[in-house]
């Protein structure tokens, strides 16, 4: 029997609504899938944690921290810390075979053409974290894969770590635009710091990079 318009229409409606369902509990799955992964390589042996020379006086360095998991990968977060204003600009995770983990360190450690101090596991939470905060009270959220890179601190207490960190310049943020940073990114948070009256100190037009 031939179906009218209107249950047609209705009939499109459901399928299209079953659809939708489908790929939202898709999605939903996979990123739980990946944490909880994550959650039991957090609990595995640390391996390497490095971070740059001289982070808070530049302002801005990439910081290494991985474990090796039972059956010989690493799993490795990596992270760009902005020290003078943005907390965790930029991170990344992975999980990877032992034969491809000593390359990519070594890249990573020396793409910047910067030293790499090894440092233990807390100090780096600390830094961290603390780096987060003070870009959270300038209203400068980390970037979204940080919610899965951080899994990697697993236990490690902070608490254990004994430095002092100082952020900002001179007790003022200070943004400097990075080459990844579009026009759009840079009015956003110059704005934000002049609405919490915060003076973004003498901007530099130039990225890191130049």
């Amino acid at each position: 029997m031939a179906l009218s318009s209107k249950a047609l229409q209705q009939k499109r409606n459901k399928k299209a609504a079953k659809r939708k369902s489908v790929r939202k509990t898709g999605s939903a799955a996979a990123p739980s899938g990946m944490a909880a992964e994550w959650l039991l390589a957090a609990k595995a042996p640390i391996a390497d944690v490095y971070t740059p020379e001289g982070l808070f006086e530049k302002g801005l360095g990439s910081i290494w921290f991985s474990r090796q998991l039972e059956d010989g990968r690493y799993a490795m977060s990596a992270f760009l810390v902005d020290t003078f204003c943005l907390g965790v600009k930029s991170s990344m995770y992975t999980i990877t075979g032992a034969d491809k983990y000593q390359l990519e360190m070594e890249h990573f450690l020396q793409q910047s053409g910067e030293k790499f101090v090894a440092r233990d596991p807390a100090y780096v939470r600390k830094l961290i974290e603390l780096a987060v905060a003070y870009a959270q009270e300038l209203g400068i959220e980390p970037d979204a894969d940080f919610k899965i890179a951080k899994i990697i601190f697993g236990d490690v207490d902070a608490s254990k770590c004994e430095e002092t960190f100082h952020f900002g310049r001179d007790g003022n943020p200070l943004y400097i635009p990075g080459p990844g940073d579009s026009p759009s990114d840079q009015r956003r948070i110059i704005k934000q710091l002049e609405k919490l009256n915060r003076d973004p100190m003498a901007l530099l037009t130039r990225g890191f990079d130049d």
